[in-house]
């Protein structure tokens, strides 16, 4: 058991602004004042306040200190690590005169944000799947596939309210609704995260920061519909988020999440991903999955809606990386939880990418 944890963002902000330098400097100084038995560093998703990283928090305290560079670790684990003594420098404040200690909850930034699709994202090592497994990971796809009807998995989607967070807003149940009506055969699972649009972070952060709640919710999907197969469409421009995604997959499949006869009922789903090389059409969900079929990326003219005819002529759910990062919660919480937040029309909460002249410049 460990004392202390200290978590850096491993985030593309914060890997950009030299996170991975943090965390090699905090393993150097542990190891020199013997702390390594007692004091953890884990590199996590994103933190979502990119505007001020690369940032680090030590639990228990929950001390959020921001900037950090590694000339300030030496004073981390000797101060804080050592000797319980917060340094207050180092510690985010909203304004010049505020000294309060902040623990990151505390904060103006957090406090009013409910985090549902972010829920993990910066909590868990996204490249251990047993952390987020200990955070009630897999259990709703235990839940499914050994206490509810595909029907019924689809009836609590719809009742939610949940719409495409990928700008549609099309009733995410009503769209599985279509794909599973289609006759038994072949059908398909696809998250697009071919997110193109200038500025938008979203979909790379969660990808980058808790992948396991994408590949859990795509065999709730496969369930759902009837499909064995899914595919992840994601930018090569994600070079991080593509590197934990085949990391979760490989995960996934070692521990039969994902596979043949997943926990033992019977139901197989497996996953593969696809790289796009950059084209902004491909962010439309016909030239996404004509890209995916090996073509050039180029949309197809609807009717046939992909829930009819999709992905090499088959049935096919395409739902964005948000949309599923809700799917998980909305099983164990229920539906009426998930209906309880959001507008009359629009039910659950909705992630931003926040830039430009402002002070917090993150995700939200």
């Amino acid at each position: 058991m460990y004392r202390s944890h200290i978590l850096v963002c491993g985030g593309t902000g914060c890997t950009s602004s030299g996170s991975e330098r943090i965390i090699t400097a905090f393993e150097k100084e542990l190891a020199a004042t013997g702390l390594t038995q007692e004091v953890k560093v884990i590199k996590t998703g994103c933190f979502g306040l990119c505007a001020l990283g690369p940032v680090v928090v030590v639990y228990p305290e929950g001390a959020f200190y921001s900037q950090v560079k590694p000339e300030d670790i030496p004073e981390i684990v000797e101060e804080h690590l050592i000797k319980g003594r917060i340094v207050k420098r180092l510690l985010y404040s909203e304004t010049v005169e505020d000294n309060a200690v902040k623990s990151l909850n505390e904060t103006d930034f957090y406090k009013k944000q409910v985090r549902v699709a972010l829920r993990n994202c910066g909590v868990i090592n996204p490249e251990d799947i047993n952390e987020y497994i200990a955070y009630d990971g897999y259990m709703a796809l235990g839940k499914v596939l050994t206490e509810m009807t595909p029907e019924q998995v689809i009836q609590t989607i719809l009742d939610s309210g949940l719409r495409g967070r990928g700008g549609g807003g099309f009733p995410t149940g009503r769209k599985w609704s279509f794909a599973a009506a289609q006759p038994k055969g072949q059908k398909y699972v696809c998250c697009n995260a071919d997110e193109g649009d200038p500025g938008a972070f979203m979909d790379r952060s969660v990808l980058e920061g808790d992948p396991h709640v994408v590949i859990e919710a795509m065999a709730i999907a496969g369930y759902a519909i009837g499909a064995s197969q899914g595919y992840i469409y994601v930018r090569a421009e994600y070079p991080i988020a593509v590197k934990r995604l085949q990391i979760a997959i490989g995960q996934a499949r070692e521990m039969g999440l994902l596979g043949k006869d997943i926990l033992g009922t019977g139901f197989d789903f497996d996953l593969d991903i696809r790289l796009g090389a950059g084209a902004f059409v491909c962010g439309e969900e016909t030239a996404l999955m004509t890209s995916i079929e090996g073509h050039r990326g180029e949309p197809r003219p609807r009717p046939p809606f992909p829930a009819v005819k999709g992905l090499f002529g088959k049935p096919t759910v395409l739902n964005n990386v948000e949309t599923y990062a809700n799917i998980p919660r909305i099983i164990l919480n229920g539906a009426d939880w998930f209906r309880s937040m959001g507008t009359e029309k629009s039910k659950g909460t909705k992630v931003f990418a926040l830039g430009g002249k402002i002070h917090n410049t993150g995700l939200v």
